[in-house]
């Protein structure tokens, strides 16, 4: 357990830190060790960025330089098959965007988040089964993504992908 930190204390330690010198108390490292740990399970912190990247890099230092970068931002509000992920009742072949105002389709999917992941999930796994695993490119050697949210709250992939047709030796 960590002795009691006065709050002049993690004052003096942020300025040290700032002016980037040293922290030499044991307590202020064991406690930003704790921070540090608690943070690298959190989606979005500063650690689990730095753990993602860290993953990206060794990835890079086994396969390769990835040779296809590309971001997946699907427009959910505008696809049938959203709308039948959330339990819309409509025929995807006669699918008329017209039945469904803008904001209706809006609606429905704030009411059904996960109506939304799921069509997101479902997105990005059909999309690297088949133009990448499928053979598109090559043989699949290695992906890698991370899933971020936009402000609207719905996701979209970065991905990086090595694929042997493409690859130069």
């Amino acid at each position: 357990m960590i002795e009691s930190l006065r709050p002049e204390e993690l004052l003096d330690a942020a300025k040290k830190s700032e002016s980037h010198e040293p922290l030499t108390d044991p307590r202020i490292k064991e406690f930003l060790k704790m921070v540090s740990r608690i943070g690298a399970t959190a989606p979005g912190s500063d650690e689990k960025k730095s753990y993602l990247l860290a993953q990206l890099k060794s990835a890079m230092v086994y396969h390769g330089c990835p040779f296809i970068f590309f971001t997946i931002n699907p427009g959910e509000r505008h696809s049938p098959i959203a709308l039948l992920y959330a339990g819309e009742e409509i025929d995807v072949e006669t699918f008329n965007p017209l039945s469904y105002t803008s904001s209706h389709r809006l609606k429905t999917m704030l009411s059904n988040p996960l109506a939304v992941v799921e069509y997101f999930h479902s997105l990005v796994r059909t999309i690297v089964n088949t133009c990448f695993k499928g053979g598109m490119f090559g043989e699949l050697l290695h992906h890698y993504g991370t899933i971020e949210y936009q402000g609207r709250f719905t996701p979209h992939i970065h991905m990086a992908v090595n694929d042997s047709y493409l690859r130069i030796y």
